[in-house]
């Protein structure tokens, strides 16, 4: 398989006539290539090759190769600081990755002091805070957060429930989520957390509506209701807290907002949404993030999902853009399987390396002052701007039309 020959020490992606005959771009990959995180790795490479080439194929390719040395950081952030290091002995031009947050912060700071345009592809926040030399393509939680806020509020959703997992995961985009709400003058109306691991969702709905308050009122109603009716017998005198209207019957609630939000994955998920269709929660849109985006989730939900959902996500193999349909069949041809958010986030972190790098001549100092003019890159995950050092996209947003996962186009 072409990905095993990429794991060499440096891999000339052209041939060596070819590389003597022109400039060639030099450029370093750090991503763990063995050890527990090793298959992420791979799928990433397996992104950047692809966009190599694509790049071979053209004028420009022709006329200056890309010459590309890999790293292997084992997931260890110690091993990425060592990495970009033997990369700057390299000569390389700029480096791409990694795709960890502890590894992506090491290698940063060392890439930082070295003076060497890194772009990473990580999750963590504010790694571009190390220096003007550090760059982040990453998918960051808060800015999923953020675009589904956004989405969603322009779709009338003004008030919103939450139900999240009790971790940093779910706390995190909880409280991005809610801040957002309220930039926009939306407000979250309730919110509860549930432990991981946890199956029955029934105390944590019931919060949410409401209706675990009637039912304790319910059952107060009818313990009072007993007691006057026992006075009456008894012809003894009730208290004045028992001189109560009798209730025959108390109907559930009709929750107090347009949507819920819920910030885990599809296996989760799938539990969840049943269960709000039993506590008779129907009729408000569903809200999710990229974790939601998996045949997992038809699987387990079956009929329960509809057109009220609202994913956001950085990629969706199934978009009808031109620039997927084109990456999504030779990632197929090439890799024989589907690509997901970490291939495509290397693909145009690659993509947007040697969208700067072409004419040569270019110092590391050129590199960086280029990238930082990158606006509206058209990227297989999203389109792509440079706010300083951090990439902004737009977002992907799906729905659920039959029970299939769609892309909402025209948004």
């Amino acid at each position: 398989m072409i990905i095993k020959l990429l794991l060499i020490f440096t891999l000339l992606m052209t041939p060596l006539s070819t590389l003597q005959a022109a400039e060639a771009v030099s450029i370093g990959a750090v991503l763990p290539l063995s050890g527990k995180f090793a298959a992420f790795g791979n799928k990433a490479l397996q992104g950047a090759e692809l966009a190599i080439e694509k790049y071979n194929s053209t004028e420009a390719g022709k006329k200056r190769p890309v010459r590309l040395l890999i790293k292997d950081s084992k997931g260890m952030p110690k091993m990425a600081e060592k990495a970009v290091s033997e990369l700057n002995v390299d000569g390389v031009d700029v480096i791409i990755g990694p795709i960890l947050a502890t590894t992506a912060d090491a290698a940063a700071k060392k890439a930082q002091e070295l003076k060497i345009p890194i772009i990473t592809m990580t999750q963590k926040e504010g790694i571009t805070g190390i220096g003007g030399w550090v760059f982040s393509n990453g998918m960051t939680n808060a800015a999923q957060a953020k675009g589904l806020v956004d989405y969603a509020s322009r779709q009338g959703v003004k008030k919103v429930a939450i139900l999240y997992p009790d971790n940093p995961f779910g706390r995190e985009l909880t409280v991005v989520f809610t801040t957002e709400m309220v930039k926009l003058g939306g407000e979250v109306v309730a919110s509860k957390d549930y432990k991981e691991g946890q199956t029955d969702f029934g105390p944590e709905i019931k919060a949410l509506v409401g209706q675990e308050f009637l039912e304790k009122m319910k059952a107060y109603t009818e313990e009072r209701e007993k007691e006057f009716k026992e006075a009456e017998k008894s012809k003894a005198k009730p208290t004045p807290t028992s001189e109560i209207e009798p209730v025959e019957e108390m109907e559930r609630p009709i929750p107090d907002f347009d949507a819920v939000f819920i910030p885990d994955y599809a296996d989760r998920v799938g539990l969840i949404v049943p269960q709000l269709a039993f506590y008779d929660v129907r009729d408000v849109k569903l809200l999710g993030i990229s974790g939601w985006n998996s045949p997992k989730l038809i699987t387990l939900t079956g009929a329960f999902l509809s057109d009220d959902v609202i994913i956001v996500d950085g990629f969706f193999s199934g978009s009808p853009r031109p620039q997927v349909i084109d990456f999504v069949g030779a990632y197929r041809k090439t890799f024989g399987e589907e690509p997901g958010i970490v291939e495509a986030l290397a693909y145009d972190t690659m993509g947007i390396v040697l969208s700067v790098t072409p004419e040569g001549g270019d110092s590391r100092d050129g590199i960086k002052k280029k990238i930082l003019k990158i606006k509206d890159y058209q990227g297989v995950s999203g389109n792509i701007t440079f706010s300083g050092s951090d990439a902004e996209r737009s977002f992907y947003y799906l729905t659920v039309n039959r029970g299939v996962i769609e892309e909402v186009t025209g948004h």
